[in-house]
């Protein structure tokens, strides 16, 4: 394991989420979403391709070759669960694509609102 080299508990905060989903940041809701939606698939591309690289060397490693991988048939439950996770990538990657984004950019974040409504 790697020794940190600082105290990461000094550059800690809490998480505020942003109240920007439906915000026009580009000009135009439409672009927006499909940046979000572009730079989400880019994460995903290359967080499975880095996975799929260890795999592929720790299979080596222990004799499972390439041709046993793609000889390899799911069973039905697996399909099942691949099409739910299937769903999830969509969801988390084009989710995007849906959003109306009719929030100007500067409208109030109730995250940073401390006005009291009592």
């Amino acid at each position: 394991m790697a020794k940190l080299t600082s105290d990461p508990t000094t550059f800690a905060t809490d998480f505020i989420k942003a109240d920007d989903e439906d915000a026009v940041m580009l000009g135009d809701p439409i672009l927006d979403n499909m940046m979000t939606a572009l730079i989400s698939l880019g994460a995903e591309v290359w967080t499975n391709r880095r996975r799929v690289k260890v795999l592929e060397r720790v299979l080596e490693d222990k004799g499972v070759t390439a041709q046993m991988i793609e000889a390899y048939m799911p069973t039905d439950d697996e399909n099942m669960a691949w099409q739910k996770e299937r769903d999830a990538f969509i969801k988390r990657t084009f989710g995007a694509l849906s959003r109306t984004g009719d929030k100007p950019l500067d409208s109030p974040n109730p995250a940073f609102d401390t006005e009291d409504r009592s």
